[in-house]
């Protein structure tokens, strides 16, 4: 009998310590769930404004060719940053067509699927709605050497690159905040593009928005400024 009695309690005890592993994993599992980040959403509607990374050719590009750009603002959602600026935005060619004396029109049609941020890959659908130029470089230029003291040193001056009105001060350290400001204002004033000889129209095949151009081969050049909608996710 007290062989028997001590097979039963151990068997007893042998239980209750199962139950109680079983009962902990699962309350280590639902506090894993609840601390797991939710998923980061693309707000459709929200405005992505970036640069192109690489130069993209339509006389070397093929359909299926990756795309890649960099975002230039935060995008937010609800009032939160769901992708920081510099975060890395890839796409695709979906169409090529080249100008040539047979095909007056020249065809290039890009689309961005997918932003990375720090917690992961973000899929999503957009629409092209505006290319810009690259921003143009700056360089200083000495003022030349006063002829009453050419040995003194002389104060720099910031021009453009490709000066213009030499009777407009050109603008120096502007903010980051004001240049994008300055920026949606021309967008929403000059259209789709101000790139010379290329336009926006429907894709070929019905789909988005493509670049095209009756005077040469479309050729985006690094830098290049883009605007995206969210259309989906």
């Amino acid at each position: 009998m007290t062989y028997r009695r001590a097979l039963v309690l151990l068997t007893l005890v042998s239980l209750a310590a199962l139950v109680g592993v079983q009962r902990g994993s699962a309350k280590n599992l639902g506090c894993a769930t609840s601390q797991t980040a939710p998923a980061v959403h693309m707000e459709n509607g929200s405005i992505l404004y970036a640069e192109l990374s690489k130069t993209i050719d339509a006389k070397k590009a093929k359909v299926g060719d990756p795309v890649t750009a960099v975002l230039v603002a935060d995008v937010l959602s609800h009032g939160k940053i769901v992708a920081r600026h510099d975060s890395k935005l890839v796409g695709h060619v979906t169409e090529v067509q080249l100008h040539t004396k047979e095909t007056s029109e020249s065809r290039l049609g890009i689309v961005f699927d997918k932003v990375i941020t720090k917690d992961g890959e973000v899929p999503f659908q957009s629409l092209l709605l505006a290319i810009r130029p690259a921003e143009r470089a700056v360089v200083d230029i000495p003022n030349p050497p006063s002829q009453r003291s050419s040995s003194a040193p002389q104060p720099m001056q910031t021009y453009p690159a490709q000066q213009g009105n030499n009777n407009h001060p050109p603008r120096i350290n502007s903010p980051v905040d004001d240049e994008m400001k300055s920026r949606d204002r021309e967008m929403a004033k000059n259209g789709p593009t101000d790139i010379d000889g290329l336009s926006l129209s429907s894709a070929a095949n019905g789909g988005a928005q493509t670049i095209i151009s009756t005077q040469r081969t479309v050729k985006l050049e690094s830098g290049v400024k883009i605007e995206l909608r969210v259309t989906g996710q």
